[in-house]
């Protein structure tokens, strides 16, 4: 059960979510992440991704939507210090999910599964053999993550893995690192491709755990997309974020991301 609904339901709920309700699911993202920053554009993209991974699992893509714009909003604005908003926010976004999808006026069914998805979406998790190393949410938090259980927890999972490792998921990984002041202070090249938890990193971490077949399908090429992104970085030209997002979108001008 999730905060006191019934047991899942094998079949997903047939409701979708009218332009009405996406703008309200919108407005309540925007309520808590800075408009235009890695956390609200992330989401967006989230959004967009999600039906043909959800329609191909057999998920509801409704709900997978209404969970991919609320997936990380208490990232910002949680209750904690940043640590703890960053280690609790799913915990968090589940309460927040909950909420306002209970405002929409939708079933029970849509609004725990929407809620399931949004607790369960922290990853990537467990210890990755090729670095020796702990994945970063476990490794950072010390301490595990529920691992998704539903369709659409699934799916949600998956893209946002799959978003993780594309050339703007690096730059959002990047991004968050130099300015975080609990990652403490280092340079962009560590952040992005050397460092012992760098954006390259996240990349390996997240195609191991990629769960439905149509996201490990897509990870082969995507992690391939993005490794020729981050080799040809030259560190010399490019020493801030604002460089590191015009690279980015020149790449992605001439080599735009896998089909």
């Amino acid at each position: 059960a999730v905060l006191g609904f019934g047991a899942l339901k094998p079949s997903p709920p047939k409701e979708k979510l009218s332009a009405k309700d996406v703008r309200t699911l919108y407005a309540a993202l925007l309520t808590h992440v800075e408009k235009g920053g890695p956390n609200h554009l992330h989401s967006r993209r989230l959004y967009y991704y999600a039906p043909p991974f959800a329609e191909a699992a057999g998920a509801s893509p409704h709900v997978v939507q209404a969970a991919a714009l609320l997936h990380d909003a208490t990232k910002e604005d949680g209750a904690g210090e940043p640590k703890e908003r960053f280690c609790t926010h799913g915990e968090q976004g589940a309460e927040l999910t909950s909420k306002v999808i209970a405002e929409l006026g939708k079933s029970r069914d849509f609004n725990e599964r929407a809620t399931a998805a949004v607790r369960e979406h922290m990853g990537p998790c467990g210890f990755n053999w090729s670095w020796l190393s702990r994945r970063f949410m476990t490794k950072f938090c010390g301490r595990s993550f529920p691992k998704p259980e539903s369709l659409e927890a699934k799916v949600l999972y998956d893209v946002d893995m799959l978003d993780l490792m594309t050339v703007d998921g690096v730059v959002k990984v990047a991004e968050l690192r130099q300015k975080n002041p609990e990652f403490g202070k280092e340079p962009l090249e560590d952040s992005v491709r050397s460092g012992s938890d760098s954006a390259w990193k996240s990349v390996n971490d997240a195609k191991q755990t990629l769960i439905t077949d149509k996201a490990r399908e897509c990870g082969g090429d995507l992690a391939a997309h993005t490794k020729a992104f981050v080799d040809g970085l030259d560190f010399s030209k490019v020493k801030d974020i604002a460089a590191l997002k015009a690279a980015a979108a020149d790449y992605l001008a001439a080599k735009p991301l896998p089909a």
